[in-house]
């Protein structure tokens, strides 16, 4: 596989690897990129049983992504200016911080809890609800982590490579964790009591949507030239997130 192939495969991973809970930033430089490249000889290991399906989800997930998600991402980038664009992006991931603390105790992981925590509650008020990242820069910024992390630190294998509508790519393992990482999200549990079930369905996935257009917006014109480079963009995604799944 080419090298372009693999540039190509790891950005995709980028995007479709944990939606809803992306701490990309807002500009993604080539230095960057080439030095968080997965070899070629860690991209050995890839069990597709499923890969008919699989492919047809993959053509349908580009199709979305061609039809909606890139044009919605170019009026984004093209509207919006640099700012405003890493507000957005430090927004989305500061509300999604709950759901990482849940999984940080199901982890067992004490020193990301107390940073998440405490970084959740400086960046919502001193930040602005997240707009402006704050923590960080006083030392509580914490990694990021799903509920697909969680089950992999329980013991659970990757399982077969799977693609999901819209979700994208993933093993089983981390497919169930995107299915069901709302379940645990204690922002989606605690809104049930605030709002009514549709109103609180419109207002989190439309910042869900906002953080998935967010992380599109910001891969774009590589995604547009690597696209081009790779023979068949599927193998190439399936191997890089395999590889960093196993």
């Amino acid at each position: 596989m080419n090298r372009a192939a693999l540039r190509f495969a790891f950005v995709v991973a980028l995007l479709c690897l944990c939606p809803g809970q992306s701490g990309l930033a807002e500009e993604i430089d080539d230095e960057e990129l080439e030095g968080s490249l997965i070899t070629e000889d860690e991209l050995d290991w890839a069990y597709d049983p499923l890969e008919p399906y699989n492919r047809l989800m993959f053509k349908i997930n580009g199709a979305l992504d061609k039809v909606f998600i890139r044009p919605v991402a170019v009026v984004y980038r093209t509207i919006l200016p640099g700012f405003i664009r890493t507000g957005i992006q430090n927004f989305t991931f500061n509300f999604f911080a709950p759901v990482r603390v849940v999984n940080f105790i199901l982890q067992g992981d004490a020193e990301n809890i107390v940073k998440t925590v405490f970084g959740f509650l400086v960046n919502t008020i001193f930040g602005f609800f997240g707009a402006f990242d704050v923590a960080s820069k006083i030392g509580l910024g914490s990694r990021n982590t799903s509920l697909g992390d969680t089950l992999k630190k329980w013991g659970a294998g990757p399982g077969p490579y799977i693609v999901l509508p819209v979700f994208g790519p993933s093993s089983l393992r981390g497919a169930t964790g995107k299915v069901f990482q709302t379940q645990i999200d204690p922002i989606a549990a605690i809104s049930l009591f605030i709002y009514r079930r549709n109103t609180r369905n419109k207002l989190y996935y439309t910042i869900y949507g906002a953080d998935l257009v967010a992380k599109r917006s910001s891969i774009l014109y590589i995604m547009d030239e690597l696209e081009k480079a790779s023979k068949d963009p599927y193998v190439a995604t399936r191997r890089v997130v395999m590889a960093s799944e196993k």
